[in-house]
């Protein structure tokens, strides 16, 4: 028995000078919006210049972000969103990062064409991770490369980048000999911040339910798409090893749980060959060993949500069941940090050229 070799890393460019930025936040006072002015307030290079919430227009910061320190009187009151546009047009805001619900964002760019002269974007929506309008899917971990200096990023999913996460040494060494199928718990924080019965405290606590079963979630999509380029253009296919997972079929079980924050997911599939858990768990552990936030847990511990709580660190167990014949892989991450906004945060470090981790800590909370 022998761990499959890491395949090497190719077209990876240098980094550029780290540069300052003025950011705007739309939505600033969603879930994600908050938390990523949270994270942004600790990154030295990032300088809040224009908050917007339709909700809080000409509000404090401190009237609507409670949980932040002093440094919430240095930031500026909320503002509309055209407004925004109007601070890009003049000059006073180099970057913007979109933290609207699904559509918002590419309405709002086609309403108000100062939008467009923002140097650099993030789009945490579902808007362009299809690759539209010239973005590029922003998982730092499978395309690093590319990410480096680009003007529009578009954020991955939380349930996308936890079975990417999952299955990328997999699709990297070519092993999967069929479909995949996923389930995951999430906290109701994934399904925003507007007030719906569905995901109400009554409706909630007490009990889990599924919803969108099957092929019918929105991430089902983007999930193929991206198992999909991972398998022609990742590090396996550089390294010439023989495609069986071009795009393989996902199934998805989602579930809602009565927690604010977090995913647990399970990922398993059909092997090409027979493998111990021990070449599994070599193989995941030899991909992200240069990886500051995905963690591979040692051989009989299994991720948990508490553990990557508020951090931007994914948590993955490998192994094998049915006698070596299926994989299995668990991963846990937060859905409002390594989920959204502070994958976010990687990622404009990548196009601003500072260090990925600035500005992010890779330590959980237990509570």
């Amino acid at each position: 028995m022998s761990a499959l070799a890491p395949a090497p890393v190719s077209g990876a460019r240098p980094p550029a000078a780290p540069r300052a930025a003025r950011v705007a936040v739309l939505g600033a006072s969603g879930y994600t919006g908050q938390e990523f002015v949270r994270l942004a307030t600790s990154h030295s290079g990032l300088r809040l210049a224009a908050l917007a919430s339709r909700e809080h227009a000409g509000e404090p910061a401190h009237a609507w972000l409670p949980g932040l320190d002093d440094r919430v009187a240095s930031l500026p009151d909320a503002i509309s969103p055209a407004e925004v546009a109007g601070a890009i047009a003049g000059g006073e805001v180099d970057v913007v990062v979109a933290c609207l619900p699904h559509g918002a964002w590419k309405s709002l760019r086609t309403e108000h064409p100062g939008f467009a002269q923002a140097e650099f974007e993030v789009d945490l929506s579902a808007d362009h991770r299809d690759g539209g309008d010239g973005y590029l899917y922003g998982l730092p971990e499978a395309f690093r490369a590319s990410l480096a200096g680009a003007t529009r990023i578009a954020n991955p999913g939380c349930y996308a980048t936890a079975a990417a996460l999952a299955l990328m040494p997999a699709i990297d060494h070519g092993l999967l000999a069929g479909p995949v199928t996923l389930s995951a718990l999430s906290g109701v924080s994934g399904a925003g911040r507007g007030a719906v019965q569905r995901t109400s405290f009554a409706e909630l606590e007490g009990g889990a339910a599924f919803y969108r079963v099957g092929s019918e979630h929105p991430h089902v999509a983007e999930i193929e798409r991206t198992l999909g380029r991972l398998a022609r253009t990742g590090r396996g296919a550089a390294a010439g090893v023989e495609r069986r997972d071009s795009q393989p079929a996902v199934g998805f079980a989602p579930q809602l749980v009565p927690m604010t924050r977090g995913i647990l997911l399970t990922a398993s599939a059909p092997l090409a060959r027979r493998m111990a858990p021990a070449e599994v768990h070599a193989a995941w552990s030899a991909r992200y060993a240069s990886e500051v936030f995905v963690r591979v847990l040692p051989p009989g511990a299994w991720p948990e949500t508490r553990a990557v709580c508020r951090s931007n660190r994914c948590d993955l167990a490998a192994t094998t069941i049915h006698d070596g014949v299926t994989l299995l892989v668990t991963a846990a991450l937060d859905n409002l940090v390594k989920g959204a906004a502070g994958q976010a945060l990687q990622n404009l470090n990548l196009q601003l050229g500072w260090p990925e981790d600035s500005g992010l800590s890779r330590h959980g909370s237990p509570l």
